[in-house]
């Protein structure tokens, strides 16, 4: 019995593992250092944030967890442009990843995905300053196994809803469906969101009229009906 327990135990033991902060897990992700260098105020203020907190699990399979904070500051012509980060594993490593609005100050915004060793991937910047993009949803949207992140580009001019994927340090563009958008000038939130009716996830998404609900699934676009009065929201299912 002594020798089954002492088994069991260094079992354990080998399973925790202490990793380089590089490698650690993401447990919360906040923005950080407002700034008022990049005055788009797209979403209703000239405040941004020039940095990211990241708290991490730097022991991996221990009892406990064993948690340090990360500073990520971007440089002077940087800004996040965001209304809050979002944690899931794009990598299917069994560890979260950051998912997060970057805009370059003369070049407009770009998805990025982060982690404890900082920046991993991200999308090209739009080309030209005030152009933005809205985080939608992070699901397998195609039903390969494999996680997707759905923005829409550029929700108050181009209203392109745009499904990429991490793969090693890029973001692979999956699809692109045109006509959508979930976000309006001068909100401190982005509309719409995911939900499942048991069929997979669907995004619920606005016309660019703001006049017909809209909902995405399998890459297909289907019309919820009019707008309700108090805007876009998720209708039960």
């Amino acid at each position: 019995m002594r020798r089954a327990l002492a088994l069991v135990l260094m079992a354990g033991a080998a399973q925790a593992e202490t990793v380089p902060l590089a490698q650690a897990e993401v447990i919360r992700a906040d923005l950080a250092q407002p700034t008022d260098r990049y005055a788009h105020a797209v979403l209703g203020d000239a405040l941004e944030w020039g940095g990211l907190t990241l708290t991490v699990n730097t022991c991996l399979g221990c009892a406990g967890l064993h948690l340090t904070d990360v500073t990520i500051t971007l440089p002077p012509n940087r800004v996040f442009e965001d209304v809050t980060t979002r944690l899931a594993d794009l990598d299917s490593d069994g560890r979260d990843e950051v998912v997060v609005v970057e805009t370059d100050l003369a070049l407009g915004a770009s998805l990025a995905i982060y982690g404890a060793g900082g920046k991993i991937a991200a999308t090209d910047f739009i080309g030209q300053p005030n152009r933005w993009l809205a985080p939608a949803g992070i699901a397998d949207f195609d039903g390969d196994g494999r996680v997707e992140v759905a923005y829409v580009d550029r929700p108050h001019l181009l209203g392109d809803l745009v499904f990429v994927r991490l793969e090693g340090d890029r973001l692979v563009e999956t699809q692109r469906l045109p006509g959508l958008t979930n976000h309006r000038i001068g909100q401190d939130v982005i509309s719409g969101g995911l939900r499942d009716c048991g069929q997979g996830p669907e995004l619920v998404l606005a016309s660019m009229d703001w006049t017909r609900m809209l909902g995405v699934r399998d890459g297909q676009v289907d019309d919820l009906g009019p707008m309700p009065p108090e805007g876009l929201t998720i209708p039960p299912c």
